[in-house]
């Protein structure tokens, strides 16, 4: 259990999701900071919703990557 909540909540969450909306924002705003990402807020409303998209976006991007990782592979003949 606590490997999940590492990977979802380190890799995923903080790691994927933080840094593909901070630099996906940062292109169109450069006066962004990366604790604007980030779900340790006062405000418990902002918090979660900094949190929920986060992982949507980390869990996103972690399934494209593995999907391409995949079809690589595949396409190389090395499955």
């Amino acid at each position: 259990m606590t490997l999940l909540e590492i990977i979802f909540g380190g890799l995923i969450t903080q790691i994927l999701g933080l840094n593909t909306r901070y630099y996906f924002f940062k292109i169109f705003n450069k006066n962004l900071k990366k604790e604007d990402f980030q779900n340790d807020q006062e405000d418990i409303g902002s918090s979660f919703s900094q949190g929920f998209y986060n992982f949507s976006i980390g869990l996103l991007v972690f399934f494209l990557l593995s999907f391409g990782i995949v079809y690589l592979l595949d396409v190389f003949h090395l499955l």
